[in-house]
């Protein structure tokens, strides 16, 4: 979509537990997975008239919310134990996130993992306020709580 301001309905007391799969093609058998894997709760191109509060996502297999490009804003959501990223916004997303609690234990990697297409316009510009993000130690793991990266700003 082309409408930062789009109504996409409402997403309000929602909890998704133990989804994801893993719908990629694995056969050369060099990971884990195939890579491409289903998000708890996706939103593509979502505009910022669209409610999205008090959502959980928990143990799905990829990421617990994925934003790619539009404004959605998120209020008063948790993601907790899940197999990638807890947020995680891309393809220029620009909305705000206020009241996230994260938990990523050693199957998760990042809390928070920003970025967007490093020469594509509009850049990602999320805007987080008011975070709770924990992260189990892991030994030799050093990629961190947050992940900021290339075609992404933010406040």
């Amino acid at each position: 979509g082309t409408d930062n301001e789009d109504d996409s309905g409402v997403l309000s007391y929602v909890r998704v537990w133990y989804g994801g799969a893993d719908v990629g093609d694995n056969s050369n058998g060099d990971s884990e997975n195939s890579g491409i894997e289903i998000n708890g709760i996706t939103f593509g191109a979502v505009g910022s008239r669209t409610v999205v509060d008090h959502c959980e996502v928990a143990f799905n297999l990829d990421d617990g919310f994925e934003a790619f490009g539009g404004a959605v804003n998120l209020k008063h959501c948790s993601s907790i134990f899940n197999g990638d990223d807890a947020f995680d916004t891309d393809e220029g997303y620009r909305g705000k996130m206020q009241f996230l609690f994260a938990i990523v234990d050693g199957a998760g990697n990042h809390a928070a993992e920003m970025d967007g297409n490093e020469d594509v316009q509009p850049r990602s510009f999320p805007q987080v306020n008011g975070a709770t993000f924990l992260k189990a130690a892991q030994p030799g793991f050093g990629d961190g709580l947050m992940r900021l990266r290339e075609g992404t700003g933010g406040e």
